[in-house]
Parts: C-alpha cells; sequence; structure tokens
C-alpha cells in the first residue's frame, strides 16, 4: 500500500490538508491566509478540509486565500449536519443508518452525505479564475461522538465506522503524471502530480462501485484531460465516458450554467471555444440533498493572454514618522512573558544601523509564552496606513506584528498581522486594515489615532516552546498612502 504523509493543520480560519510538505522550518499556524502561503512557499499541495463544516472552528473561513484544492464530499461534515443542524428527519436518517450499518457498513454512510450548493459555487467562482481541485476526504477517526466534542475526547463516542468502511464509501480516483514503478518514492510523487494537476474524480462507491470513469477535451490532435487548460479559440469537443447504471443522468456544466443532461453514459458534446470551464456530474435518479455518485474536475478554456492569478496592483505608499532614528534605541523597549526572556540593544551593522531582539521562549506546554521588541508611539498614528521596515532572523520563521491602543474606560487592546522573514533582510509593508483582533476588541480594526505602541513579537503562533535566537529591524516607519 502507498502511503503519503500529509499534516491536519489547524488555522484560525479552519482546517488545512497539506500534502507533499518537507520539514517545516517553523511551526505552522494562525490566520488562513498565513498558512495557505507558508504551505505553497514550502512546495506543498494544500486542500481546505470540510469546508462546509456545522461546527465554526472547522469551517473555512478565508475564500480569498488561494488555497490548492477544496474538498466537496466529508463524512465528518454530513455527520454534524444531520446530528446538530438538521430537524427530525435527518435524526430519523442517522437512526436508519446506525441500523443498517452492521449489515452494509459503507452504503449506510454514503447515505449519509449531504450536498452544499453554497460550497460548490464558492468552488466554481474560484476556478473561474485559478485551478482549484474538488476531491473528497474520509476523514475517518474510527469512532463516532454521541456528542460534539474535542478531539481526543473519547468518553462519548462509540468505535464505528470502521475504517474500512470509511474508505469503502467514497474514492478519489487519480491519474498519476507517469505510471507506477514500484518505488515508493517516485510513486508518491506521481501521484501528487496527478493531484496536483487535477487529474482526478470523486465518486461514491457506497452507491455503486467500482466506479469508471474519464472526461477529455479535444481540438484537432489535442486532448485535454479534466484539470487541464485549453487556449480559447476554435470549438472544441468534450467526451464523456462512464459506467453509471442505467438511467442515471449525466449533467454537463459550464462554469455554474449546465448545458447538457444525458441518460447516456457514454457521448460527446460539441461547446464553443471561448473562455470557460466545463465539468461533469453523474447523479442517482431522483437524487436530492446529495452529492453526485460521480464529480469531475474542470478542464478550463482560458485566454492565454490573459493571466489566471492577475491582482490588483499593490497601493502606493510614502514614508510618514520614523520610528527608529538609527543611533540609538531611544523609544524602544522589550516585553516578555514572565516565562520568557528577551532584551533589546542597538546593533551597528555594515549595512547600517539596526534594532536587535535577542530572545528566548520557555520551554514546556504552550502557556502563551512571548518576547518582543516594541516601539512607543505616543502622538498615535492618525494619518498612517501602516507600517514599514526591514527585517532579518537568524532563520525562516514568523513574527506577528502587533499595535496596541488605547480604549477609554477599558484596558489597551491589541490587533496583529503575521510576517514571513528569513535570513535575508527583506522590505516589508503592514496594512493597519489587513490586521485582525488579538482576542475581543471593540472594533475589528485598530483605532490608528488611538495607537500607542507597535510591537514585533515572536510567540508559540509559529515558534515552539524553548526556541531561541535573534532579529533585526531597521527603517522602521509609518506610511500614508500616497
Amino acid at each position: 500500500m502507498l502511503l503519503l504523509d500529509a499534516v491536519e493543520i489547524s488555522t484560525r480560519g479552519g482546517h488545512y490538508v497539506a500534502l507533499g510538505l518537507p520539514q517545516a522550518p517553523y511551526a505552522l499556524g494562525g490566520e488562513a491566509a498565513d498558512v495557505v502561503e507558508d504551505v505553497r512557499r514550502l512546495g506543498g499541495f494544500g486542500v481546505a478540509a470540510h469546508p462546509d463544516s456545522p461546527k465554526p472552528e472547522l469551517r473555512w473561513q478565508d475564500w480569498s486565500a488561494p488555497v490548492d484544492g477544496v474538498e466537496l464530499i466529508n463524512p465528518d461534515t454530513s455527520w454534524r449536519v444531520h446530528a446538530f443542524a438538521g430537524g427530525v428527519a435527518s435524526k430519523w436518517l442517522l437512526l436508519r443508518a446506525l441500523l443498517a450499518y452492521p449489515v452494509r457498513p459503507a452504503e449506510s454512510i454514503a447515505q449519509l452525505f449531504t450536498d452544499n450548493q453554497s460550497l460548490r459555487a464558492r468552488w466554481t467562482e474560484a476556478a473561474a479564475t485559478r485551478t482549484v481541485v474538488a476531491l473528497a476526504g474520509a476523514d475517518a477517526h474510527a469512532k463516532l461522538a454521541m456528542r460534539d466534542t474535542e478531539p481526543g475526547d473519547n468518553s462519548s463516542s462509540v468505535p464505528i465506522p470502521s475504517y474500512d468502511s470509511s474508505f469503502a464509501s467514497l474514492s478519489v480516483h487519480v491519474v498519476p503524471v507517469r505510471p507506477f514503478t514500484r518505488d515508493a518514492a517516485a510513486d508518491a510523487a506521481a501521484l501528487l502530480g496527478g493531484l496536483r494537476a487535477g487529474h482526478i474524480y470523486v465518486a461514491v462507491d457506497g452507491w455503486a462501485s467500482p466506479a469508471a470513469f474519464t472526461f477529455s477535451a479535444s481540438r484537432g490532435d489535442r486532448v485535454a484531460l479534466a484539470g487541464d487548460t485549453l487556449a480559447a479559440g476554435e470549438p472544441l469537443t468534450l467526451q464523456v465516458r462512464s459506467n453509471a447504471p442505467a438511467g442515471w443522468p449525466t449533467n454537463v456544466w459550464k462554469g455554474t450554467a449546465r448545458i447538457a443532461e444525458r441518460t447516456e453514459p457514454v457521448f460527446d458534446l460539441p461547446v464553443s471555444g471561448e473562455p470557460a470551464f466545463y465539468s461533469v456530474e453523474v447523479r442517482k435518479s431522483g437524487q436530492s440533498g446529495q452529492p453526485a455518485w460521480l464529480t469531475s474536475n474542470p478542464i478550463y478554456v482560458r485566454d492565454p493572454r490573459v493571466s489566471a492569478l492577475a491582482t490588483q496592483p499593490d497601493p502606493v505608499y510614502v514614508d510618514g514618522q520614523s520610528l527608529f532614528d538609527g543611533r540609538t534605541t531611544k523609544g524602544w523597549s522589550w516585553e516578555g512573558d514572565a516565562t520568557s526572556q528577551a532584551a533589546v540593544d542597538f546593533a551597528p551593522l555594515v549595512t547600517g544601523a539596526r534594532v536587535r531582539l535577542r530572545y528566548g521562549l520557555s520551554g514546556g506546554a504552550k502557556v502563551g509564552q512571548y518576547a518582543a521588541a516594541a516601539v512607543d508611539t505616543p502622538r498615535g498614528a492618525a494619518d498612517a496606513a501602516g507600517v514599514r521596515f526591514l527585517v532579518r532572523g537568524d532563520a525562516p520563521m514568523r513574527i506577528s506584528l502587533q499595535v496596541r491602543a488605547e480604549v477609554p474606560g477599558f484596558q489597551p487592546e491589541r490587533w496583529e498581522r503575521s510576517v514571513y522573514l528569513d535570513a535575508t533582510e527583506s522590505e516589508r509593508t503592514v496594512r493597519f486594515s489587513d490586521m485582525h483582533p488579538v482576542g475581543k476588541t471593540h472594533s475589528p480594526k485598530p483605532p490608528v489615532g488611538a495607537i500607542r505602541s507597535i510591537m514585533f513579537v515572536v510567540d508559540t503562533t509559529n515558534s515552539l516552546p524553548g526556541s531561541s535566537g535573534r532579529l533585526w529591524l531597521g527603517a522602521a516607519r509609518l506610511v500614508r498612502a500616497k
């Protein structure tokens, strides 16, 4: 059996599964967009797991982040929908599935799968501009929680469904980028390459198996599989082939519009060559409220002159108030929890003066360890849009740029934005409008006029307890929009 290492990362905006990831140089976590960025930087392939879960901390929140893939089917989500979010009919369906499980385990699990049209709309919206791979996850834990518990709490769980029945209920069919050779490392790379390319389809095996399906598009001698891209231009022909049971309808989609429904499992469909993306579903007869039996990934037709990842140009900022005089550490100090160590000092370097933070987080369990370099802004930052600075560290890491603001009648409140850095000095600009609250705050964004300090924080969001090191900060200043 070929196994691929992967990790499910808990972010502040849902869970992200990363495959093909090397050893990370620092702990991955924090904001969802930052984790997506880190996984991509490290060469991994990331999937938004159970993105429509009824449990808020599991549900994917940041649909602006460029995720590589998204789970359209997840049994954990379906179970939670029936157990905690559904009505009487859902509870009855769940009871029937539990009674049927000893006799038909895979079929009873599949009968609980739920469909979410808003999730599909999210996926198709993202796929309109870039490749986003659709797949499924078994989310197998070999236990069923009888109430909404946290991971690791087995006090109210029963040891079903088994791994065998979970894996038999659905499947992801991948066309590897090259044939398997029985060399584990090479075959894993070939399999992951097929996943990255979107050369996959999802099948609900609990309804009918084994599934057989191909979806391709051709124009002359050019043939594209699901996940591939054809240049816009001349018309093309879609080829659909499956072993669907008699009478099960096959739907062809152009974006969010269904352009064909056929009851025969094998057919060709001529389409225009205008920019679009096409996908296929095969559904059970008379089915509603559940996912398709087969779901393909799209074939993309795009204008090669238009970049799929085109973005808006970055705003232009001009320098405002300087936060470092280049001669002393006046206005700077260090902060930390009671168990960690930190020091801020002046560092004259060949490339210019820097503020240096030396830190050592205490070991043991995560109990809020942190160390920070802080600079006072007694006049606030009323006309500023953000902070610009030079930064480097001993090694790749993430720090949290935080601002602390006065709130009349309350304790000071903080907002933050994570920043990646490594051993090569680089310039970073953090906008106040991109910051998120630290804990509960009275406003979602910092009141810039009330900001009284700016902090460069190393904490256990991305650094392990017991970590130590140094980072250098230079040319720190507030910036204004031009």
